[in-house]
């Protein structure tokens, strides 16, 4: 699968191949207002993509791992690895992406470039996936801008460009290198774990926050916070995962029975929100 360099009413794409940059090779962004078809698997040789989620979540998929990604996120792929969205559509939101070459293994260490440099540091962190802020979002923001400044002389130009993307490595390597509270880490996936379990029950708020040991008001921000969903929307998403999955194991599946089981109101609503999650309704997915 070749890198899309297609730009849309919905994305936007730079080529900086075409401009004799050596090292970088793609900027985009795109902001979906409706659910998309999934993206599909490819492979980045001798490339790291480094994505920042603004706003929405999208699942993605990393040979066999998958991983939610949601605003205010980076994510990152690392080369030569298989990834792409698995069987989740594109999600509506608003999703940054910087492919980068990597330097070969074999480049002198003094001989790689700045940008050749942090890519490599990048790399040897092995951090995939960890929090940022919307200064990643200003920082590629101008990186947008200095391309599409006119007038200016392209020697120039190039040169703005580069140390842009400097500091924007910069500024993901200083996120990436952040400590994170264990204890939040340790608490969130307790939730986690007993959504898990309780599926198919009745989850109200008050249980969730009484795992937590928080209050429920201090837990309903503080769950936002941490996992950029609401309680609510958080179990809603997890409950299609497992219909997504029942349904595709056994197209036979009784899609009113499936609703109940899962402590949906109806099977009205069942559909209405599995297609708000994965764009197609419930029999489409067989």
């Amino acid at each position: 699968m070749q890198i899309d360099i297609r730009t849309t009413k919905t994305r936007t794409i730079i080529d900086f191949t075409k401009s004799g940059f050596n090292e970088l090779v793609v900027l985009g962004k795109y902001n979906y207002n409706r659910v998309e078809k999934n993206l599909e698997d490819h492979v980045h040789a001798n490339m790291i993509e480094i994505c920042y989620y603004d706003k929405g979540h999208q699942w993605f998929k990393v040979h066999n791992n998958r991983y939610l990604v949601k605003g205010g996120d980076v994510f990152i792929h690392f080369p030569g690895e298989v990834h792409g969205s698995g069987e989740n559509p594109e999600s509506k939101g608003c999703l940054y992406w910087f492919i980068i070459k990597s330097p070969g293994r074999r480049t002198p260490h003094g001989q790689r470039s700045g940008i050749g440099y942090l890519v490599k540091e990048l790399i040897n962190m092995k951090r995939r996936h960890f929090r940022g802020d919307a200064l990643i979002k200003k920082m590629l923001e101008d990186i947008f801008r200095a391309v599409n400044t006119k007038g200016e002389k392209e020697p120039i130009r190039k040169i703005k460009i580069t140390l842009l993307s400097q500091l924007f490595l910069l500024k993901i390597i200083e996120f990436a290198n952040k400590d994170f509270s264990e204890t939040d880490n340790e608490r969130l996936q307790k939730v986690y774990d007993l959504i898990a379990r309780r599926m198919t029950e009745n989850i109200s708020v008050a249980m969730l926050a009484k795992e937590a040991n928080l209050s429920e008001s201090r837990f309903k921000n503080w769950f936002k916070e941490v996992s950029g969903f609401t309680p609510v929307d958080y179990v809603q998403r997890k409950r299609v995962d497992f219909a997504v999955k029942k349904i595709k194991e056994d197209p036979s599946t009784n899609f009113k029975d499936l609703a109940y089981d899962l402590n949906f109101s109806s099977q009205q609503y069942f559909t209405k929100v599995v297609k708000k999650f994965t764009g197609k309704s419930p029999r489409d997915l067989r």
